[in-house]
This record gives structure tokens, sequence and C-alpha cells, in this order.
């Protein structure tokens, strides 16, 4: 569901938005390893991310690591840059939906107590609102 949130909004994913994804815990083990199987070609870290589901967390990392040559780590620049991707996909997704303003604020809210949100964000309302 997540993943094709990305997709919707234009945003490619890659081992980035995994990565962040699980962090956000907005993806879990089974949405990644569906997505591994998929976008193959998978490597002996990725392979042990479909093997373990006890050392997932240690094996995504590995993987990641294999794939792209380095791990997105919190407070770096790819970390920062695959959150703010998650963010917007996000925020894009709830303004585009026909909501009424209360189911607005809660969906707002939900996104920013579980991704936050930075003030440079805010410049995505764009939306035409009655009130």
């Amino acid at each position: 569901m997540w993943l094709s949130l990305l997709e919707r909004q234009g945003t490619p994913v890659g081992w980035d938005e995994l990565v962040t994804g699980y962090d956000f815990g907005l993806l879990g083990p089974g949405e990644i390893q569906d997505w591994l199987l998929a976008h193959g070609p998978l490597g002996p870290a990725a392979l042990a991310v479909l093997e373990a589901r006890e050392l997932f967390e240690a094996a995504l990392w590995e993987a990641s690591r294999e794939a792209t040559g380095k791990v997105p780590r919190p407070g770096g620049r790819r970390w920062a840059a695959a959150q703010d991707r998650w963010r917007v996909a996000l925020l894009r997704d709830v303004m585009e939906a026909p909501l009424t303003a209360e189911a607005l604020a809660v969906a707002v809210e939900t996104i920013y107590e579980k991704v936050g949100c930075p003030e440079d964000m805010l410049g995505l309302w764009k939306r035409g609102c009655p009130w």
C-alpha cells in the first residue's frame, strides 16, 4: 500500500525509501520482501532479507549497502532526502483526497505524528480551501 502511494506520487522506490519507510513504521518485512522479489536481481544480502525474519532489520541495512554501496544513515543527506520523499508523497496523497476539513485535519495530524514534518514542508498546503 505505502509503496504504491510513492509510485502514484511519481517517486521511484529504491533502497533509501525501503530503509526509511521501515524506520518510519510504514513498511513491514512482508511488504519489503514482496518488493525485493518483484524488483530483483538479488545479491546475497538481499536474499538474507527474504530468509531471516528475526534478523530482518540487520539484513535490510546490509542489502541496501550491497545494492547501492552505502546505507542511508539517520542525519545523512540520503536519509533526509528519502524521508522527505515519504513526507511529500503522504501529504500530497491526503491533499488530493476528497476529505472534509475535519477528516483532512485528522489525516494530516496522523502523518505529522508518524513521520514528522519540517516547517519548510508547510509550503505543500496549496489546496483550495473554503474556510
